[in-house]
């Protein structure tokens, strides 16, 4: 089911990035100095102008995953602790269901 799913989702996003950098390939000047005049005397470069949105949009959801992950370390932190919590719990009533079974009166043999 996962995989229909995904081929649903991401053939049609595939197609339509395509579609946008086939459509726009032409070049653009990018400069890299804000503060510079706009004449060729600042640092810029060349790049179709579909590259330069792309690249735009995979920092950006980098950028978001990056924030979304440091946000997140509360979280991840307590369910961390709650792990340890858990598993010592789980030794210590194994102990202690070991003690009431040792304790019982009766055949321990069987």
């Amino acid at each position: 089911m996962k995989s229909i799913l995904r081929i649903i989702v991401f053939v049609p996003l595939a197609l339509v990035i395509l579609f946008f950098a086939m459509a726009n390939r032409e070049s653009v000047r990018i400069w890299l100095d804000p503060f510079a005049p706009n004449d060729d005397s600042g640092p810029h470069f060349d790049a179709p102008i579909f590259l330069v949105v792309l690249a735009s949009a995979a920092v950006g959801v980098l950028a978001g995953g990056v924030s979304s992950w440091i946000g997140h370390l509360p979280v991840r932190r307590a369910a961390k602790v709650a792990r340890a919590e858990a598993r010592k719990t789980r030794v210590e009533i194994e102990r202690l269901r070991q003690q009431a079974l040792a304790s019982l009166p009766g055949d321990k043999t069987k």
